[in-house]
């Protein structure tokens, strides 16, 4: 009789739990569910940047553009995971890949005019890629890329830029000949030569008169 009664506690015990676990569980979603309806009726306000690019970048994407002419077109803020994509069929191990460029950016990439393929990726550096945090996403940015094929083209941030030489630096970190630009021929201008003063006529002379 007592090992009924033991065996009887135990059951009530368990459904207890049990019913204590299912109303966790049930306020749990039902707090969620509040959560949701809260974030959806909440309003968030925001402003529009002033500007796409800083100042310094919107000086190197003129000059860029100007050096690349109709060779490339030129694309700035792009996403490094719109341009390289974790290579395993590992699931754990491709979203940690994932998650390393998923929130980092190229400054512009260069692509085909025609396919829009990204060719190369354009990164300029100022002194904030001094810092350790910095030097430690350059390094693995170079990595990634090195990984991927794809050239990697850093230009140091100026007051201006000389087009001749951006083009060297391109052309030979993608190993292709620079392509050359043909000087701009202006129209001679006609020499107006001065019109020749016309020669005085020789006076006419006049026959003595008979007296």
């Amino acid at each position: 009789m007592s090992s009924l009664i033991v065996l009887l506690l135990i059951c009530a015990g368990v459904g207890v739990g049990a019913i204590a676990i299912l109303s966790r569980q049930t306020n749990s979603t039902s707090s969620k569910l509040t959560q949701n309806r809260a974030d959806a009726a909440q309003a968030y306000h925001y402003s529009c940047q002033k500007c796409l690019f800083t100042q310094a970048e919107t000086t190197f994407y003129h000059a860029l553009q100007k050096a690349t002419q109709s060779q490339y077109l030129v694309f700035g803020k792009v996403r490094v995971a719109d341009v390289l994509k974790p290579q395993t069929d590992n699931r754990g191990d491709w979203q940690r890949a994932f998650n390393k460029i998923s929130a980092k950016h190229f400054d512009f990439v260069l692509c085909d005019p025609a396919s829009l393929k990204v060719l190369a990726a354009v990164e300029l550096d100022d002194s904030s890629h001094q810092r350790v945090d910095r030097v430690k996403r350059d390094d693995f940015l170079n990595q990634a890329v090195k990984s991927a094929g794809l050239p990697l083209i850093r230009f140091p941030v100026q007051t201006a830029y000389d087009r001749e030489d951006m083009q060297h630096h391109i052309a030979q970190t993608l190993g292709r000949p620079q392509s050359e630009t043909k000087p701009e021929i202006k129209p001679k201008a006609k020499l107006v030569e001065p019109s020749a003063k016309p020669k005085p006529k020789p006076k006419s002379k006049v026959p003595p008169t008979k007296p």
